[in-house]
């Protein structure tokens, strides 16, 4: 199952959590948290309401955990996490380590994109990528940047290569190179990216 896989894929240092969205979760919004979403449409409130309900089964906190500047969750000093979801499921990393400084997580179904769509994800030298694979990874990788302090990037912005179940997303023109790792299981693609503060996880390439 899609929790097993992720448990396999995260270091011991990294608590993972997935999450069936539910319209039940919504109950158990706190006020602080149903504001953000009051004006959005009821589907996505309710994806909100089970990502909050995973990200505070995974902290073991009560109070709200509202939104940042690029909208990830702000979560409590000390603690570094990620979160994502799709229609069906939602995905939560955290890490209460010092030793890492940000995570990235994404998950998306394994449905093939429109042309149109894959035209703005894949770059000329990704054509070989599956798109919605593609879209995965530079997703995992562009949340662990961000969560770096990273400037906003678009997808042509990072170039990908993959290895197995490795990925080196490539920041340009700065030539960093994102890590992470991912799979496909379930009818869903996973990815994610662990930086920690040895360099682990993002480092520089030769690529020009």
């Amino acid at each position: 199952m899609l929790a097993g896989t992720l448990v396999r894929m995260a270091p011991g240092s990294v608590a993972t959590g997935v999450r069936a969205i539910s319209a039940v979760d919504l109950a158990s919004l706190h006020h602080d948290e149903g504001s953000l979403v009051t004006d959005a449409v009821y589907r996505r409130r309710v994806e909100f309401a089970s990502g909050r309900a995973l990200l505070h089964s995974l902290l073991g906190v009560r109070g709200p955990i509202m939104v940042g500047p690029t909208r990830a969750p702000v979560l409590p000093r000390g603690v570094v996490g990620s979160l994502a979801h799709d229609r069906l499921v939602a995905v939560a990393a955290i890490s209460h380590n010092a030793d890492v400084t940000a995570l990235g997580i994404d998950v998306e179904p394994t449905e093939p994109l429109s042309t149109d769509v894959a035209r703005l994800i894949l770059r000329q030298d990704e054509k070989t990528i599956d798109a919605h694979l593609a879209f995965t990874l530079k997703e995992a990788a562009y949340k662990a940047w961000s969560n770096s302090g990273g400037r906003m990037l678009n997808h042509h912005d990072v170039h990908l290569e993959i290895a197995a179940d490795r990925f080196c997303a490539t920041v340009l023109p700065d030539r960093r190179c994102i890590e992470g790792r991912f799979t496909t299981t379930d009818g869903w693609h996973l990815a994610l990216v662990v930086i920690t503060r040895d360099g682990g996880g993002q480092h520089p390439t030769e690529r020009e």
